[in-house]
């Protein structure tokens, strides 16, 4: 009897585990950093990266629904550089959840072509590079001769690559972009939903005396799960040193955030985002931390 109540419990903690893992995979494409919005648009856009002449690094961690064990936590690093007309960038993102660490490092081309007037501007972007995944061999509770952890350790990391557009001006951005191209045109016959398939959004920056206003729209695809609609905007003083930003996503969640800007030097950047529906009677919500370094500054 002792052994049964106990092959149930082993059972029933797999069961666990597979869906804190199934809902982890996506929820990095569900729910994206949320620095990609106005703090860091090179996360969603390739065609971002060294946009703005000079260089910059940017550091971002989030946490997900910590009451949850093996809950998600995700790492991101990306580095870019801009002169007047060609950027390049580097952007890694690592996101572990239970069992499974899924990392992904790529590098970006842009070129920025500048049109009759000097504030705007076409973006291209192109970005390739590797995705690896990999079960964490010393948490799993059971044989370290597991075969089916170890043939899925063994398996070889995905090549991949992005393409973005964007226009800007001083005052409209408008841009577009499309994710995991070779995937995408992969044949797979599978319903989960672990990769983003496009985004698109549009801002416009409303000035005044005392604020910056600059509403955005975003859309946002995912394989085998609705696109998702992004609206919100971000209010920051004329300095330019404090910053407001509020998202409605059509999941049902919210984000609100606050950044500090230190004399054009570095950017703080907190968010958080409340579950969506279905996940509020069993997780707390996202919490982000995004740190941005202005490491060679324009002319």
């Amino acid at each position: 009897m002792k052994n049964n109540f106990k092959a149930f419990y082993i059972q029933l903690g797999v069961l666990a585990l597979v869906f804190i893992v199934s809902i982890s995979s996506s929820s990095a494409q569900i729910n994206p950093l949320g620095a990609q919005y106005f703090q860091n648009q090179y996360l969603a856009n390739p065609a971002m990266a060294g946009y703005q002449s000079g260089m910059r690094l940017n550091l971002g961690y989030r946490n997900q629904w910590d009451n949850i064990p093996g809950s998600p936590k995700n790492v991101s690093v990306t580095g870019d550089y801009g002169t007047e007309k060609v950027g390049v960038g580097i952007n890694f993102f690592k996101d572990e959840a239970g069992l499974l660490n899924r990392s992904r490092i790529q590098g970006s081309y842009a070129y920025h072509l500048p049109l009759n007037d000097d504030s705007k501007k076409l973006h291209f972007g192109i970005s390739l590079g590797l995705q690896t995944e990999r079960l964490n061999n010393q948490a799993i509770v059971g044989s370290a001769n597991d075969q089916t952890a170890i043939r899925f350790n063994d398996q070889e990391s995905i090549l991949d690559g992005d393409f973005g557009m964007a226009y800007t001006s001083s005052n409209l951005s408008i841009m577009g972009s499309i994710s995991n191209l070779k995937r995408q045109l992969e044949i797979e016959d599978q319903q989960s939903a672990d990769f983003g398939t496009f985004y698109a959004a549009i801002g416009y920056k409303i000035k005044s005396t005392d604020w910056n206003i600059e509403p955005r729209v975003a859309y946002r695809g995912v394989r085998n799960f609705q696109n998702i609609l992004d609206v919100g905007a971000e209010i920051r003083t004329a300095s330019d040193q404090l910053g407001f930003m509020g998202m409605y996503h059509s999941n049902k969640s919210m984000s609100f955030g606050l950044s500090y800007h230190q004399k054009k030097d570095w950017q703080l950047f907190l968010l958080y985002n409340n579950p969506t529906q279905e996940l509020k009677s069993y997780a707390t919500g996202t919490f982000e931390i995004g740190l941005q370094l202005n490491l060679i500054k324009k002319k």
